[in-house]
């Protein structure tokens, strides 16, 4: 596992980039990936050719994608906090009933 502390070079819809990044260099390659691939749906579904205008949607999907996780996850903690608030009062419970 290593640190980027030089450049990476990524293929993103035919074009080459060099990403310079302080992630790991195989998370940056995973990450170049996902976007190609995002990019690569965009143009299978749509009749866009202009790279800029394919990355523009793709961005706006994947932004939606972290948005739905992001909801879930707060969804998600409110739940375990409330699990926890509950289990919290039932070991308290359960203490008082013992020390009694």
């Amino acid at each position: 596992m290593s640190s980027s502390s030089e450049s990476v070079k990524v293929n993103i819809c035919g074009d080459e980039y060099c990403i310079k990044s302080d992630i790991d260099t195989s998370l940056t390659k995973e990450i170049a990936e996902y976007v190609n691939q995002k990019m690569m749906e965009v143009k299978k579904i749509s009749t866009i050719r202009e790279n800029s205008k394919v990355a523009v949607l793709s961005a706006l999907n994947i932004a939606g994608e972290l948005f739905e996780y992001r909801k879930k996850f707060d969804i998600n903690k409110k739940e375990i906090n409330s699990i926890q608030e509950r289990s919290d009062s039932l070991c308290k419970k359960i203490d008082q009933h013992l020390s009694e």
